[in-house]
């Protein structure tokens, strides 16, 4: 070994730790397609669903390269806790969304919870390129397995789980019909309000990749409604146009010519 194979190699090990190589004490750096360097933007196989708003997906061990388990808890809403009315029942619903399926993970502002926790919005693709990706945190408060639960600063999608809430309330779905949130709809509503005047822009903007480079469509451009986001290719949501010009995206030419509604 020449006298500066081990200091080169070392070298190389530390860029990778710096550079996210190694993510929460499990690897991230595969070749089999599954992991890779950027977390965010791969697949992710789930293990096992622990209740209405927490799971585990595979992860790596950092120095014996082994699978091991990275518990995920899911942004913007809170399940009943098992044991308590709709604890159950939350949780299957989590389990028919995610067993058996690849997913991705979408960070907001935090990364973790403090108890050795991902902080994650989940997203399921769906093999139809008719059919729309599963959002899980909007279904599952739409179909009134969880409750709406804005935990700062993390404010990605806070009205879009608060509507799909107040549709669930509405039509007295899941827990909302089965058990005692009566006193509790009117606070709801109160606590959708403050949402709504504090994030008075959605997330709605779809950032895109392709022959014109990074371009954005708000919902009155031309082929909004069919442009799907591509995790896999980088693409994203973005809250205000500001926010994806700052993240290096322009607005599409085709919104030009389109007057805004």
């Amino acid at each position: 070994m020449t006298p500066f194979a081990k200091p080169i190699i070392l070298s190389v090990l530390a860029f990778i730790v710096a550079s996210g190589g190694v993510y929460g004490g499990y690897r991230v750096l595969r070749d089999d397609g599954n992991y890779g360097a950027d977390f965010e933007s791969r697949v992710h196989n789930v293990k096992y669903v622990v209740d209405g708003d927490t799971f585990v997906v595979e992860g790596f061990d950092a120095d014996d390269d082994i699978v091991n388990e990275v518990r995920v808890r899911l942004l913007g809403v809170n399940a009943p806790e098992l044991g308590t009315c709709y604890g159950e029942e939350s949780k299957k619903a989590l389990s028919r969304m995610l067993l058996g399926k690849k997913v991705y993970l979408e960070k907001d502002r935090s990364g973790d919870d403090g108890y050795g926790r991902l902080l994650r919005y989940v997203l399921v693709r769906s093999a139809h390129p008719e059919v729309d990706d599963v959002f899980v945190v909007t279904e599952l408060a739409r179909i009134g397995a969880v409750r709406a639960q804005y935990v700062p600063p993390n404010k990605r999608y806070a009205q879009q789980i608060a509507a799909a809430e107040q549709e669930a309330i509405d039509a007295r779905r899941g827990l909302w019909g089965n058990c005692d949130y009566v006193s509790q709809r009117e606070t709801r509503r109160e606590d959708r309000q403050v949402a709504s005047e504090t994030f008075s822009k959605e997330c709605v903007i779809k950032g895109n990749t392709g022959r014109w480079g990074k371009t954005y469509l708000l919902p009155w451009c031309p082929n909004y409604k069919r442009s799907k986001i591509d995790i896999e290719r980088g693409e994203r949501w973005f809250c205000s146009e500001k926010e994806a010009r700052d993240a290096g995206w322009k607005r599409s030419k085709g919104c030009e010519n389109v007057r805004k509604r």
